[in-house]
């Protein structure tokens, strides 16, 4: 990395030589150290988006194309209109390098500020989702170790600030031994008028500059950098670049903040997260089109002898700044004694566009507001991968288990296994708004109190579908996650996305990164999903070994059911109903569960999707349930539908008689059929007086739509019609081996 220098004092950045030349170029002088460490932060890639910006770009503007979206990319959370008066914002984003290092704290300050910037939209976070990505647990105790304190890390902090975590997903492989995955989601909801009265970006010379939380530290200095390097480049002295979270701080700044926006008084509101007060004053004076002189002893310290490079990059947490109109200090800075959150007055606005900040006499920084905010991009080179044409060429071998022993293996596994170890402990029902429980249905779902309108939002990737395709793996991604919300009854309104990949800077990364943005961008514009919003997270490669991690463009979507009625869970209800598979499976088994679990292989043939069979297979959904029809949904994802059917009688222990010999395809094997992870498939329970009706709209839909079972009350799932032989399944067996490997795996 180059170093620079200043008055004889050096300092190691990770500017190009390209950048260095720039900076000095626009100020025609040497920055100080305290500049240059500005820039070194506020051109980081987890700051500036350089690479990815150019791509980012071509998603459609999604404030312009649809009515219903109030912000979309670019502000701190997308925010949308749901009706009734209230709007919903919501953001997704990384902290996977602090977590890889500290994971309890990492996971910690992750959901931290999630958190800090749904405040900012002007509205009250109430729901939390964590997707998560680590490898292997069996044999393996550092992916175990990292397991469980990012989980407890995750429990911690959204139990103590009374936030519900309400869903998520655990992914393991290998490629994530070094580098795990740590997204955090959350969702806040308002009224459109808190949101009308949230702070903007258009300021008035002589306005307040207000730092309100907690201390700055020298906890989280160059964080966003150390989050823009590969961990292998990293080394013990880093360790200092995970910021320490403080979730009953956070509480109080929670209810601080809300009511200080309600004063009307809050023109400007930005929370201290990655490059700490150089992020943000430079974006709230940048973005604002306004100058400001700081005065750096106004700000508050955790320890003593801290100078003004600490000061400007420390990344501290449980912060926020505030703009504040002259005439509404006093009333601001009255609720913040109320709470008795710390804060303090440490400069205010000008016109100069310029911002400066003093430390005592000397004026140690003084840059044009945009210098830091606007970060030049970089167009990256791309490159298809040359190995990938032989893992697409692998090919299903011959079962050389009984199928039941597959069934039992796959329910097994850690990707498809019960996740109960995990969101045990989550007080996923505190704030009384969430109506379904963890792993009864295929979606968080909260009520908004005073209405029958409910919220459905789900997280997801399959990665190991990206690593093969990534263009039809994004699909797949969304595809499978919009599912997730239907399944429960609501209508996908929007998305957000944190596309997690590697080293930018090689071709092949790139390319997966590129050819994912492809498919979120071709998909939603065709299914009508405006994106809102998303973060992106790279450099998650081991340099050593010269591997990266599966490319993971983890999608959230929301929706809304109107009426409580109208919510469908996953489990079987009745004994004696039908059993329908929805959409048309197809031999594609490519990064498939039963794949990698009975073979260990990671190619041949991912799903591919085509979206008009998707959208026609969404709006008989929905004619399905304007009809009362479906007692049950479950998507179809991992493992195919023999999983899914057993996930749906496990609860009420009710089994399932399938007969497969009409509906099997003769051109595919009995294991290419169980097994498949075709996209777009839904398993559904319904009366069967109501059989007649579900063919007639789905023959007016050109949906493939066929009975295959009948539920049972003996807890036996029996198949029939299969090309080898009828098998039988203690679904008792069946359950004991789904719930209990994580429990056994972290007992080891």
């Amino acid at each position: 990395m180059p170093r620079v220098e200043n008055k004889g004092d050096e300092l190691t950045v990770d500017l190009t030589e390209k950048e260095i030349k720039q900076i000095q170029d626009l100020l025609k002088r040497p920055p100080s150290l305290t500049e240059w460490g500005m820039f070194d932060v506020m051109h980081s890639e987890h700051c500036s988006y350089k690479s990815s910006r150019p791509k980012l770009k071509t998603f459609e503007n999604a404030e312009e194309n649809y009515d219903y979206v109030l912000a979309g990319p670019g502000e701190d959370a997308g925010v949308i209109d749901i009706g009734d008066g209230y709007c919903l914002a919501f953001r997704i984003e990384s902290h996977n390098h602090p977590s890889a290092i500290e994971p309890y704290h990492g996971a910690a300050t992750g959901i931290g500020g999630i958190i800090r910037d749904i405040l900012c939209m002007g509205v009250r976070p109430i729901a939390l989702l964590d997707p998560l990505r680590f490898g292997p647990l069996k044999n393996n105790p550092h992916s175990q170790w990292l397991f469980k304190y990012v989980v407890k890390g995750i429990a911690d902090y959204g139990n103590c600030t009374g936030i519900p975590t309400i869903g998520g997903e655990v992914e393991f492989d290998k490629s994530f031994e070094n580098n795990c995955l740590v997204n955090v989601a959350c969702i806040g909801l308002g009224t459109i008028e808190d949101f009308k009265h949230a702070p903007s970006r258009a300021y008035n010379p002589g306005d307040y500059i207000v730092l309100m939380g907690g201390s700055t530290g020298r906890d989280g200095i160059h964080g966003v950098t150390f989050a823009s390097r590969t961990l292998t480049e990293m080394s013990e002295a880093d360790r200092p670049a995970v910021q320490i979270g403080d979730p009953f701080t956070k509480k109080m700044i929670i209810e601080a903040t809300i009511e200080a926006i309600k004063t009307g008084y809050v023109r400007g509101l930005k929370d201290l997260g990655g490059g700490g007060l150089s992020c943000a004053l430079s974006e709230l004076t940048g973005d604002g089109g306004t100058g400001a002189l700081v005065d750096m002893s106004k700000i508050f310290t955790r320890e003593p002898g801290m100078n003004s490079f600490e000061i400007m990059l420390s990344e501290s947490q449980e912060r926020m700044a505030f703009i504040v109109k002259p005439e509404g200090l006093e009333t601001v800075l009255e609720v913040f004694r109320k709470y008795e959150t710390p804060h303090a007055v440490i400069g205010r606005t000008d016109d100069s566009k310029v911002l400066k900040i003093r430390d005592g006499e000397k004026l140690v920084v003084n840059l044009p507001a945009t210098a830091l905010s606007d970060a030049p991009t970089i167009i990256r080179e791309e490159k298809r991968p040359d190995y990938l044409d032989n893992l697409l060429n692998q090919n299903t071998p011959e079962p050389s288990l009984e199928l039941e022993d597959i069934i039992n293996q796959l329910l097994a596994s850690e990707n498809i296994c019960s996740k109960e170890w995990v969101y045990r402990q989550y007080d996923h029902e505190v704030g009384v708004r969430s109506v379904v429980k963890c792993g009864e249905g295929d979606s968080g779902l909260l009520r908004i109190i005073g209405t029958n309108k409910f919220i459905a939002a789900s997280v997801g990737c399959n990665s190991k579908h990206c690593y093969l395709d990534p263009y039809e793996g994004a699909k797949s991604a969304l595809v499978e996650v919009c599912g997730n919300v239907i399944a429960s009854g609501a209508k996908p309104m929007a998305m957000v996305n944190c596309c997690n990949f590697g080293n930018p800077e090689k071709p092949v990364s790139y390319w997966y990164f590129s050819k994912a943005v492809d498919g979120m961008n071709d998909f939603c514009r065709t299914l009508r999903i405006p994106i809102v919003g998303g973060n992106v997270s790279l450099y998650n490669e081991d340099e050593v070994s010269n591997t990266a991690i599966k490319p993971a463009p983890v999608i959230m979507i929301v929706g809304i059911v109107e009426g409580q009625e109208n919510i469908i869970t996953l489990p079987f209800k009745q004994d004696g109903n039908y059993i329908l598979l929805v959409g048309e499976t197809k031999k594609e088994l490519g990064g498939s569960e039963y794949h990698s679990v009975v073979y260990g292989l990671e190619g041949g043939v991912p799903p591919k999707i085509e979206e008009e069979e998707i959208k026609a297979t969404w709006e008989l959904l929905e004619q399905l349930y304007i009809s009362k029809i479906v007692k049950a949904n479950h998507d179809v994802n991992r493992g195919g539908f023999m999983v899914t059917i057993s996930e749906m009688c496990f609860k009420n222990n009710l089994g399932a008689v399938l007969d497969l010999s009409e509906i099997k395809p003769k051109d595919i094997r009995d294991d290419q059929f169980l097994f498949s992870e075709s996209g777009g498939r839904f398993i559904l329970e319904i009366d069967p007086d109501d059989y007649v009706e579900v063919e007639r709209l789905a023959t007016i839909k050109k949906v493939y739509v066929q009975k295959i079972g009948v539920l049972s009350s003996n807890p036996q799932i029996i198949v029939k019609g299969l090309k080898t032989k009828d098998i039988t399944i203690n679904l008792n067996k069946l359950k004991k081996s789904y719930q209990s490997t994580i429990p056994k795996l972290m007992e080891t």
